[in-house]
Formats: C-alpha cells, sequence, structure tokens
C-alpha cells in the first residue's frame, strides 16, 4: 500500500458515507433508483428525466459499496425502473427518455456545413438519435454491471461487417475524442447483446490501423491531435477494448505521453486521465511510482469538487448545466449526480494504482 499524506487518508476513509449522505438527498418520490441530477438547481427537465441520473447513481452505489446493502426487493425494482425506459415496441429497441429528448434543441448547423457533410457521405448531426444511442449504451453497462439484460436485445446499429466497418470509417477520427465514444457504444451494443464475435474482430482491425506507437493515441490524421483530444480520445478507444476483452496496443507509449501533463479541473478529464493510466497498468507496470504520485496530487485534485453537501461537481463550484444539449440544472454551488459519478469513480481506480484495497471500493465497466 502506498503511503499518503495524513489528511487524504481520513478523507477517504471517510468518504463512503458522506456521499451516501449526499445520494440520499438526491433521492425522488417513492421508485426506486429515480433521482435528481443536483438538489436546489435542477430544472424542469432535471426534475423529469430519469433514466441518465439512475444509472450515474446505480454506479456510484456499486462503487462505493452501497448495492451490496440494498435488499435483493430493491435491486430488482431499480433495475427494472432502468428496464423501463426501453421501448421494446419498437424494432430497434432502444432505451429513450421522453423528457429528457424534449429538452435537446434542433442543431444549429449552418446550411453550407450541412451541404458540405452532405457531399462528403457524412451523416447530419442528430443531437437527440446521439442521446438516445448514449444513453442506451448507459442502460445496457448498467444492466451488464450486475449480470442483467434488457426485456429485449436492442439492434439500432451495423449488424453486418461491411455495414461496421462502414460505419468506422465515416466518424472523424482527426477528433478521436467523439470518435473514440461512438466507438465504444459499438463495442458495449457488440458485447452486451449477444452479436457473433466476427463483429467484434471488425472493430479490433480497425483500431489497429489507427494505434500509434509515438504516443499511444488512436487516431487519424497527419497530425497528432491536441493533448485532450488525444487522451480522451484513448480514453473512450480503451473502453471499447476493454468491453471487447482487447488488449491495449501500446500502453508503455501511452503512459508517457499521460505523464508529460496531469489532467484539467474537469471531471472528464480528471476520470479520463486516470482510466488510461489505470487501464494501461494493467498490462504494464511502466512508470509505476510516478503514476502513483501524480495520483496522490490528483486526490487533492477531485477534492477541491467537492461541495458543502458532500458531492462532487462537474467542475470545481458549479453543477453540470447541460446533458447532451438539454439544460438539467442552474449551475449552483452544489454537487450533482455526474460529477459524483466521475470522481468516486476516478477515485476507485486511483485506490487500485495506490493499493489500498481495503476499503472495499470497486471499478465499474462504463
Amino acid at each position: 500500500m502506498v503511503k499518503i499524506d495524513s489528511q487524504s487518508a481520513a478523507w477517504l476513509v471517510g468518504l463512503r458515507e458522506e456521499v451516501a449522505g449526499f445520494m440520499a438527498g438526491l433521492r425522488y418520490g417513492d421508485q426506486p433508483g429515480r433521482y435528481l441530477p443536483c438538489y436546489s438547481g435542477a430544472t424542469k427537465v432535471g426534475r423529469t428525466a430519469g433514466l441518465g441520473f439512475s444509472c450515474f447513481a446505480n454506479k456510484i452505489e456499486y462503487t462505493i459499496g452501497l448495492w451490496d446493502t440494498r435488499s435483493h426487493q430493491e435491486q430488482q425494482a431499480w433495475l427494472d425502473f432502468i428496464r423501463s425506459y426501453q421501448r421494446i415496441s419498437e424494432a430497434e429497441a432502444p432505451f429513450m427518455d421522453p423528457f429528457l429528448l424534449d429538452g435537446i434543441p434542433l442543431p444549429k448547423e449552418h446550411f453550407l456545413v450541412q451541404m458540405r457533410r452532405w457531399l462528403s457521405g457524412l451523416p447530419a448531426p442528430s443531437p437527440k438519435q446521439d442521446a438516445i444511442l448514449a444513453e442506451t449504451k448507459q442502460a445496457l453497462a448498467t444492466l451488464a454491471q450486475h449480470n442483467e439484460t434488457p426485456w429485449k436485445p436492442f439492434s439500432g446499429f451495423p449488424l453486418q461487417e461491411k455495414q461496421l466497418n462502414t460505419r468506422l470509417r465515416q466518424l472523424d477520427w482527426s477528433q478521436p475524442w467523439s470518435a473514440g465514444a461512438k466507438t465504444a457504444l459499438l463495442a458495449v451494443f457488440i458485447q452486451t447483446q449477444g452479436i457473433e464475435r466476427a463483429l467484434a474482430a471488425v472493430v479490433s482491425r480497425f483500431l489497429d490501423s489507427l494505434a500509434d506507437p509515438k504516443t499511444g493515441g488512436y487516431f487519424l490524421s497527419n497530425q497528432v491531435p491536441l493533448r485532450g483530444q488525444l487522451i480522451n480520445g484513448a480514453m473512450k478507444v480503451l473502453n471499447a477494448l476493454d468491453w471487447l476483452e482487447m488488449p491495449i496496443h501500446y500502453p508503455e507509449a501511452l503512459i508517457d505521453t499521460c505523464l508529460l501533463q496531469g489532467p484539467p479541473p474537469a471531471g472528464c478529464h480528471v476520470v479520463d486521465w486516470v482510466y488510461v493510466v489505470h487501464r494501461c497498468g494493467l498490462q504494464t507496470d511502466h512508470r509505476l511510482g510516478e503514476i502513483q504520485e501524480k495520483c496522490k496530487e490528483i486526490i487533492a485534485l477531485i477534492r477541491t469538487h467537492q461541495n458543502r453537501d458532500k458531492g462532487f461537481s462537474y467542475a470545481p463550484g458549479k453543477a453540470q448545466e447541460g446533458y447532451y444539449g438539454a439544460k438539467i440544472s442552474l449551475g449552483h454551488d452544489e454537487g450533482d449526480i455526474h460529477g459524483t459519478c466521475l470522481l468516486t469513480w476516478a477515485l476507485a481506480m486511483i485506490l487500485e494504482i495506490l493499493e489500498w484495497p481495503h476499503l472495499g471500493w470497486k471499478v465499474i465497466r462504463p
């Protein structure tokens, strides 16, 4: 076990109860699994949407060990609440939250930009469809965490090898953060919906062609992407590789890239950086001591995201306002459910890196 300062150690030991108290304040109504995105600043959309926040809450409980304290009846009621968002009457059986979708504005893309995309054969932007796919992935990943399945297999993605290869090549791999996220969606769908392994092989071969031996990142351009794109994009690709049970291509190079600089103080950047070094560390002990020292610093950074309500906010001192384009909060100085999910997950990975297993926290598979 790596030694850390006494203040940080005491904070970590007491954090489970603090987060549990914060989560109790976000419970909404009598339905198990129904949560608000934040306590005081939730908007109408934030108070009526439910699927994504339920998945985040479930992952928090799983991470810090609260899930196992619930009765089997409570657990099943919560999982059934998540399943209730699946539209089994539709052919593809997606998960859809109508209150969230109603709050997502139409894309404001200039006509000439739309024409350029159309002439290039690229699909038109569809924020609502993107949200449906992302929340379907969230629901399926949350159910899979408990070895549970949806009411009906989801089929809203390419089911033929040629179609899947085309979809992967249509993504803008000069912007690997977005392209990697969409690839991770496909990986979760392939792995959780009983699809033939031939599709997994298509994704694997495609990612082979993107792996950069110098940076360890995954991109398709003549220029190395900006640092945020490179590391956050790698996180999404490593997430896909994890679901498909495939190794990272150049873990040592990716560790070197991460150690050039720590993450900016935003929830997604922090967890993406930690996820990358954590996943790479499962394949190699390259520069482990340096990773551990940086993780000690990141514990202090994460503490700056904790609010008086003991929850974590996506940004320091400000709850997350937008979720897939919908305004879910007023951005008050309070914890939010997404930031708390991300940063407890980051801490769970840090605890493994620092060899602190006695707290009993678990690392989720996002």
